[in-house]
C-alpha cells in the first residue's frame, strides 16, 4: 500500500497536540487528545499494511521501528540529567532503566506508571498491542483475534478493578482505541468526501467539546476515543475519494509526520531545556521552544531514525545465500 497522506498530516497534527500539551498543560489540555489519534491510528495502520507478514517478521519490523530511537532518547535523558542543576527532578537507577527500556509498566516515586522518558507509557500499550496483535497473526485471525482480547482485558478491568501495576495498566479502556482502528481499516464506507469531511468535523468538534474541562480519564475513550476515530476515518475517506488537498499544500505537514516520531520522544528534552534558558509562558519562549522541537525532531529523523531503521531493515529483510557444496 502506498503510504496514505492523510495519516500523516494526522501524524503531524496528533505530535504538535502533545507538544503544545507539554508547553503549557493548563492551557492547552486538549493536546493530550494527541495520544488518542496516535492509538487510532496504529490500529488502522497494522490492520492495513501489517495482515500479510508473519508474526515474527512484523514483530522485527515493530521492533526495529520503535526501539533505537526509544533506547537512544532514554540513555540521551539519562545522560543529560547527570549535568548539574540541568534536570533536577531526573533521577534513574538500573531497575527502572530496565523496566523503561523493556517496556514494563511500573510506578515511579511519585505513584505514576510512567518510564524514564514520560511519553513512553503510550509506548508500553503500542508494544503490548503489537504482541496481541502477532498473535492474530499467528492465528489466522489479525484483526478479529486482538479484538476480542483487547475486548476481554478491558471488561475485566471494568468488573475487577485491578490495582496492581500490570494488571491495572494492561485492563485500561485505552486500549480499545486500538481495536477501533483495526476495525477502521476493515470499514468498507471509505471513497466517500462528503461521509469523510463530516465525521472529521464532527471528530474535531467532538474533541473540543466533550473533552473540554473533563477531570474523568475513565471516559476518555468517549470523549476522545471515539471523536479520533471519527477523525481518522474522515482523513483517510477524503484522500481515498481523491479530494485530499494537494501535496504542494500539506507538504510540510506530511514531513512532520515522517519526523512524527522523533518529535515525540524528543521534545520533553527540549522543553526541559529550553525553559531553564529561555524560561516559559510567554508567547517568545513558546515560539522558540516549538520552533526548537521541530529542529531537533528533523534532525534526529534524517540522522538517526531513518538511517538506523534502513540500515537494520535491511539486516533483518537480507536474503541468506544458499549454501554451495563442496
Amino acid at each position: 500500500m502506498n503510504q496514505l497522506r492523510s495519516i500523516q498530516v494526522l501524524r503531524a497534527i496528533a505530535a504538535l497536540a502533545v507538544v503544545f500539551f507539554h508547553l503549557s498543560p493548563s492551557s492547552w489540555t486538549l493536546g493530550a487528545a494527541g495520544v488518542d489519534l496516535f492509538f487510532v491510528i496504529s490500529g488502522f495502520i497494522m490492520g492495513t499494511v501489517g495482515l500479510r507478514d508473519s508474526p515474527g517478521s512484523f514483530m522485527s519490523k515493530r521492533i526495529v521501528r520503535i526501539v533505537p530511537l526509544y533506547w537512544a532518547v532514554t540513555f540521551a535523558m539519562c545522560a543529560v540529567s547527570l549535568v548539574p542543576g540541568l534536570f533536577s527532578n531526573f533521577t534513574f537507577d538500573m531497575p527502572r532503566l530496565f523496566t523503561s527500556l523493556f517496556f514494563i509498566p511500573f510506578e515511579d516515586p511519585q505513584g505514576k506508571i510512567w518510564p524514564l522518558i514520560v511519553v513512553g507509557w503510550t509506548l508500553n500499550y503500542e508494544m503490548f498491542f503489537y504482541v496481541l496483535f502477532a498473535l492474530g497473526l499467528w492465528l489466522r485471525r489479525p484483526i478479529v483475534a486482538p479484538v476480542v482480547a483487547i475486548s476481554g482485558l478491558v471488561a475485566a478491568g471494568w468488573i475487577f478493578q485491578p490495582e496492581q501495576t500490570i494488571p491495572h495498566f494492561y485492563t485500561n479502556a485505552l486500549l480499545l482505541e486500538f481495536a477501533f482502528g483495526l476495525l477502521l481499516s476493515r470499514a468498507v464506507f471509505f471513497k466517500n468526501a462528503a461521509l469523510g469531511s463530516a465525521l472529521a468535523v464532527a471528530g474535531f468538534i467532538g474533541i473540543l467539546s466533550l473533552g473540554l474541562g473533563s477531570d474523568t480519564p475513565d471516559w476518555r475513550i468517549i470523549y476522545w476515543g471515539l471523536p479520533a476515530v471519527a477523525i481518522v476515518a474522515g482523513f483517510v475517506a477524503i484522500e481515498r475519494a481523491g479530494m485530499f488537498p494537494g501535496q504542494a499544500l500539506l507538504r510540510p505537514l506530511e514531513r512532520l509526520g515522517d519526523a512524527s516520531y522523533s518529535l515525540y520522544l524528543t521534545h520533553g528534552i527540549v522543553l526541559g531545556i529550553i525553559s531553564k534558558f529561555v524560561g516559559h509562558g510567554s508567547v517568545s519562549s513558546i515560539l522558540i521552544a516549538l520552533t526548537a522541537c521541530i529542529a531537533v525532531a528533523m534532525l534526529s529523523y534524517y540522522l538517526f531514525e531513518r538511517p538506523i531503521g534502513q540500515i537494520l531493515r535491511g539486516l533483518i529483510t537480507r536474503p541468506t545465500r544458499p549454501k554451495v557444496a563442496a
